[in-house]
């Protein structure tokens, strides 16, 4: 029997020997390298991407010419802010190109008189400008309603008594409106201000994921949400303060799907001692209030779920009950490498810890006499594995279908032979899932060896049809690696190489395609899931050890046809061009091929 390595673990990363643990710390000083160039980078690629003022008096005229001009109303709620922080984040709306605004003010009772003074003599020199001023103090969810009831206009938008708008933020936000007149909720890229100055930390969004929005409020700023929807939730939550805005979000999500994402930088969130811009632990009352609003979400929702603790603070996991015990089939094309297929198995049947699973193991063709006789000891041993034969010349695609015919679970989970599970409670991760009816694939955080990222997510690219993104990083890296290397999210594709759908589905969309035999088959099976309404999701909550093609090898490689990768290829461009050249989940922003996730500077 193989011997299982023993995991322990490091921040988010799993490290399969304890020794380890001293080259990760070597990999923490790379990290910071790594985190620094990410700085500078940014910064250059902030300074040639901002609007010019060329730019800026172009967009005054065409906003002139928009033939829907809502008013915005812009909820500000003030508290003893910093006196110019507060002149700067009025000032940036008085900049704005867009000029049908209005700002209401509600001052949640600043002992500060200068605060007061401030807010006063905006409110006397622009009409467009309105404040209430609170005799007691409610914190910023009543304050932000009260904020609310004076409010105007068709759509509201947010922002932070010491944060900023870009100059064209209005303008995006109400060109979408006048390309989509249905949208009801609004969000942008962001990054953050710091030492007053540099402009650091951007985050670039994904289109529309909702399973990311259970993992962190990642919509934040800036956002603009239809006034008649803000009041249908009846606006911020009392007693949520700190993740209020999360909540609003939640159940904004809850009425409508009108949701879109502009995929430009428009907010800056200034970086203070007080914020959670500057750190995690400067607000640790907002921490308490994110598993309150995340189990209140669930709860209005009627799901069979809970609110977990994730590792990292500021983010959580949204953990689904499974329903019944379905049985799982765990379906292995291999040939041959008698090593790989014992690992992997002895993994399955060490670790797991869901009882409800048959494994089929497809042979494509085993010449090695040991491996026969391993099948023979394998299956008097254990009764829930079978062996399928599939005699004809290797296809993935068609052996897996082969598989899915032998088996009789409700659960497809497919699996190369090349991997090692380590999460006792991978299946159960898939599962949970794979089993709700609007999600199509599911897949797991794959490692190689040495504990740096193999799969996290597969991304689509016109040029190179699709990537791993992070591919050959460690998974806590850097801050883009961080977040979404480490959080449940929607993706437009996962690789088969552990991955997870029902057999419903699986069959609804026709299987695998056996014309891509042994490249792009997942992402076309992916693709055709999600253009069946299903949304496909990564977890890294399922980690396995991948060796990678180890038995097959890679198609693109020297030692294969490269005719037929070219012909998947074309196949794949003809099929699903308009897909490839822009992905959901990932940002324009970003180089479109792998690892991505970085700027083009």
């Amino acid at each position: 029997m193989g011997k299982v390595k023993k995991i322990i673990k490091v921040g988010l990363v799993a490290v399969a020997h304890p020794q380890h643990a001293k080259a990760m710390l070597v990999a923490a000083k790379r990290k910071r390298g790594i985190n620094l160039k990410r700085r500078r980078d940014y910064i250059q690629w902030f300074d040639e991407n901002k609007i010019t003022d060329d730019e800026i008096n172009e967009q005054k005229k065409a906003a002139l010419e928009l033939k829907n001009k809502p008013l915005i109303s812009i909820l500000i709620p003030t508290y003893n802010t910093e006196s110019h922080h507060l002149r700067e984040c009025i000032e940036s709306v008085i900049d704005q190109t867009y000029t049908n605004w209005e700002i209401c003010i509600s001052d949640d009772a600043s002992p500060s008189k200068e605060t007061k003074d401030i807010i006063k003599s905006f409110v006397k020199k622009y009409p467009n400008i309105q404040a209430v001023f609170n005799k007691t103090n409610h914190h910023i969810a009543i304050s932000s309603n009260i904020a609310l009831e004076m409010a105007k206009g068709e759509y509201v938008s947010l922002l932070d008594h010491d944060d900023l708008l870009l100059p064209n933020a209005l303008y995006e936000t109400v060109k979408a409106i006048n390309d989509n007149s249905e949208i009801d909720l609004i969000y942008t890229d962001e990054d953050k201000l710091e030492d007053d100055r540099y402009h650091v930390e951007p985050f670039f969004k994904p289109d529309w994921s909702p399973d990311f929005l259970n993992s962190c409020n990642y919509i934040t700023h800036f956002a603009t949400i239809r006034t008649s929807v803000m009041k249908e939730v009846k606006g911020f939550t009392p007693g949520t303060h700190g993740a209020q805005d999360w909540d609003l979000f939640f159940k904004i999500t809850e009425v409508t799907n009108k949701i879109h994402h502009i995929p430009k930088i428009l907010y800056t969130w200034r970086k203070s001692a007080t914020s959670t811009a500057q750190s995690a632990d400067s607000k640790p009352y907002a921490y308490i209030s994110q598993k309150k609003v995340l189990r209140n979400s669930i709860a209005r929702r009627g799901e069979n779920a809970y609110a977990e603790p994730h590792p990292v603070l500021g983010f959580m996991r949204k953990k689904y009950v499974i329903k019944d015990t379905p049985l799982v089939s765990i379906i292995i094309p291999t040939k041959d490498s008698i090593k790989l297929i014992r690992q992997c198995i002895d993994s399955i049947l060490e670790i797991s810890t869901y009882p409800y699973f048959e494994i089929i193991i497809v042979d494509t063709g085993s010449t090695d006499p040991s491996v026969e006789a391993y099948y023979e000891k394998l299956v008097a041993d254990n009764h829930q594995i079978k062996i399928v034969r599939y005699n004809k010349k290797f296809n993935f695609s068609a052996a897996c279908n082969l598989g899915v015919q032998k088996s009789s679970g409700d659960f497809l989970l497919f699996l190369n032979n090349d991997t090692e599970v380590f999460s006792k409670d991978w299946v159960q991760g898939l599962l949970e899932h794979a089993q709700r009816k609007d999600i199509g694939m599911v897949g797991a955080k794959l490692l190689f060896p040495n504990e740096t990222i193999q799969h996290a997510g597969i991304i689509l690219s016109e040029r190179d049809i699709a990537f791993h993104c992070f591919y050959g990083q460690n998974p806590g890296m850097d801050i883009f690696t961080y977040i979404y290397a480490n959080n449940i999210r929607n993706v437009s594709a996962v690789t088969a190489a552990c991955s997870m759908v029902s057999r419903k589905k699986f069959e609804e969309v026709g299987g695998f395609d056996t014309k891509l035999r042994v490249t792009y088959n997942d992402v076309d099976l992916n693709l055709r899931l999600a253009k069946a309404g299903y949304k496909n999701l990564y977890t890294p909550f399922v980690e396995l050890f991948h060796y990678e093609s180890m038995s097959v090898g890679r198609i693109e490689s020297t030692d294969r046809d490269m005719t037929e990768f070219n012909e998947a290829k074309q196949l794949m461009l003809d099929r699903w061009t308009p897909e490839l050249r822009r992905d959901l989940y990932y940002n324009d922003a970003f180089e479109q091929f792998g690892p991505g996730y970085k700027l083009p500077v």
